[in-house]
């Protein structure tokens, strides 16, 4: 006597079988079938399946001849396939750091600042080899490479100029990137985040694995009567704000690179986007030519005397540093403010203003909760 169970489990096989003998058949009668035909059969099949309402792991997607195989075959343990899943998908690899050593390679590739058509929005150091820019300025630059061959592009990527900080991305600071600021109007999205930009239509701007930001822009080749391709780029945030570069000095790094983005040549460019090219210019040669500065006595070597600095607390007393006690304590601070733009204005700037003692007292933990406080209410003035 069959249980209800088991005279379930029969009838279940063998209307199975009548609909496997009813595709066999109708593919015998005409092996030249179409593919309609095939499909028909194939959906024919999944109704009939569909109806008995049957439990076989049997995929929709699946062709009708792998779906034959499966039905008239055992089910392989799932051990046997957990291999292949392996190479379905590879893990993308994290992009490495930026290199910043020079080389010209086969194609002796060349960057060209023409230092003689300055201007008051730029100026070149000589003694420092660097760049001082104002923002949204044009950069005017020239490439040559040898021979001057077609299909190669110029990848420009603004990085951080000490070790530390290389492998953190440069991006703008949050008030520039601000959707109501003018320099982001009418721009591909894509752009928003760059520091860098080049006028060149055909450039396109790229995020890294790890975050970098680059432009990338095809080369071409040289008109007539110049060995030289010239190329413009403007900046859009200063090394000053706070919560962005935070002072931290910066430079540009150009690789001559393949459709297949094979690096063929690297050059680099020291650059400080500030407000006041000339003073800035002038601060920093006169800070490296003091530390620099030694009178030869003998056969050793004296340093310049020390010179009290204007501004510098007085003897005996102390400086507060970053992560001194009253610089760690939390102050509350109630104010009315007339006007919405002076009130976004100053949780700008004390937004900025923790931003740069975090940077600078490398306590993060301490000042994010207070920053994005700050930033809440600033995004719901809005």
């Amino acid at each position: 006597m069959l249980t209800n169970s088991q005279e379930e489990q029969l009838l279940h096989e063998l209307a199975m079988d009548s609909n496997m003998k009813e595709i066999s058949n109708h593919l015998e009668l005409d092996p030249y079938s179409s593919f309609s035909n095939l499909e028909f059969a194939q959906n024919s099949f999944l109704q009939s399946y569909d109806e008995q309402d049957a439990s076989l792991p049997v995929d929709s997607k699946m062709s009708l001849q792998q779906q034959l195989v499966l039905v008239e075959q055992p089910q392989q343990p799932q051990q046997q396939y957990l291999h292949q899943s392996q190479y379905v998908i590879p893990q993308q690899l994290p992009t490495p750091i930026h290199a910043k050593e020079e080389f010209a390679g086969d194609y002796n590739f060349q960057l060209i600042l023409n230092d003689q058509n300055l201007n008051k929005h730029w100026v070149y150091s000589q003694k420092l080899q660097k760049v001082f820019i104002h923002m949204e300025e044009v950069l005017p630059l020239q490439f040559s490479w040898a021979p001057p061959q077609d299909g190669l592009w110029v990848r420009a990527t603004m990085v951080y100029k000490l070790d530390q900080h290389r492998s953190q991305p440069v991006i703008r600071c949050p008030n520039h990137m601000a959707p109501d600021n003018n320099s982001n109007r009418n721009i591909n999205p894509l752009q928003v985040k760059h520091v860098i930009r080049c006028t060149h239509s055909a450039s396109t701007y790229e995020e890294a694995a790890n975050g970098h930001l680059s432009v990338l822009t095809p080369l071409g080749i040289p008109e007539a009567g110049v060995s030289y391709v010239p190329m413009d780029f403007t900046f859009y945030c200063k090394n000053s704000c706070t919560s962005g570069m935070n002072r931290r000095p910066t430079e540009l790094i150009f690789t001559l690179e393949s459709q297949q983005n094979q690096i063929l040549g690297r050059r680099k460019l020291e650059l400080r986007v500030c407000s006041c090219p000339k003073r800035d210019k002038e601060k920093e040669e006169g800070e490296t030519s003091s530390r620099d500065a030694t009178v030869s006595v003998g056969s050793g070597s004296k340093k310049r005397k020390m010179v009290n600095v204007p501004g510098a607390p007085p003897p005996g007393k102390k400086l507060l540093t970053e992560n001194s006690k009253e610089n760690s304590k939390v102050f509350r601070l109630d104010l009315k403010i007339v006007g919405r733009d002076n009130y976004n204005s100053i949780l700008k700037y004390a937004h900025d203003c923790m931003a740069g003692s975090a940077y600078r007292s490398n306590n993060h933990d301490l000042y994010k909760p207070y920053m994005d406080d700050v930033l809440k209410k600033f995004i719901n003035s809005g």
